[in-house]
């Protein structure tokens, strides 16, 4: 039956979404990240059920559930974005930290050589 088509397709990308957060909520975002290509194809599947006219007359039935799924998606986006700023940040503290080290070296100056500045070969004293 056509409506069914439009539940059938609706909740399986609501699983993919449900099982999607849940990798997200437990560290596994590389997880989730694999479970895009299958998202993409629920995605898809169910646009296209929701642009055959007949169909869409029944959309009614299913307002519900469709919202459950945009609801999932954007608390899912945010789950992401999360995680994308929380490595950004870890990037950062780990850039900061070789940001004041000295290799021991001095310049022609007498000051201590940054880092972040090292050029050339060091050897090391006798």
């Amino acid at each position: 039956m056509a409506t069914d088509s439009i539940l059938d397709k609706a909740t399986r990308l609501q699983d993919i979404l449900a099982i999607e957060k849940d990798m997200l909520l437990t560290g596994r975002a590389r997880d989730a990240v694999s479970l895009m290509d299958e998202k993409l194809g629920a995605i898809t599947s169910l646009e296209s059920a929701l642009a055959d006219p007949e169909l869409r007359a029944m959309i009614e039935d299913h307002q519900g559930l469709l919202r459950a799924i945009a609801k999932s998606a954007k608390e899912n986006a945010a789950h992401f974005d999360a995680i994308r700023n929380g490595l950004r940040h870890a990037i950062d503290r780990l850039q900061s930290l070789h940001a004041g080290a000295y290799v021991g070296s001095y310049g022609r100056g007498g000051q201590k050589v940054p880092f972040t500045e090292v050029t050339g070969q060091f050897h090391k004293k006798a």
